[in-house]
């Protein structure tokens, strides 16, 4: 240990234990609080990050489907309404 360090005035070294104390309950919560540290609240947030990026991925791949389906369904109704079209023109002409 170095001498110059029991030449701190006692005020200085209690003040600097406070503050330490202070410091740990900040990051890590205290008995009344245990769910209050910064540490504790950091990991939360992580689990929601990592819940919500989830629910992203499902409903970017729910989207797809949706849009996958639209298109399938365009397809069907064209391909409907040209057969339509073209029943109409080739009626057409044999009626005359």
């Amino acid at each position: 240990m170095n001498k110059n360090m029991c030449n701190i005035p006692d005020d200085i070294l209690e003040k600097l234990q406070k503050d330490i104390s202070e410091i740990k309950v900040a990051l890590l919560g205290n008995e009344y609080n245990p769910e209050g540290g910064l540490l504790y609240r950091t990991k939360e947030n992580e689990d929601e990050i990592k819940c919500l990026e989830k629910r992203i991925f499902e409903l970017e791949d729910k989207i797809k489907k949706v849009i996958w389906s639209s298109t399938g369904g365009a397809a069907v109704i064209t391909a409907l309404l040209t057969f339509i079209f073209n029943l109409k023109n080739i009626i057409s002409l044999f009626n005359g």
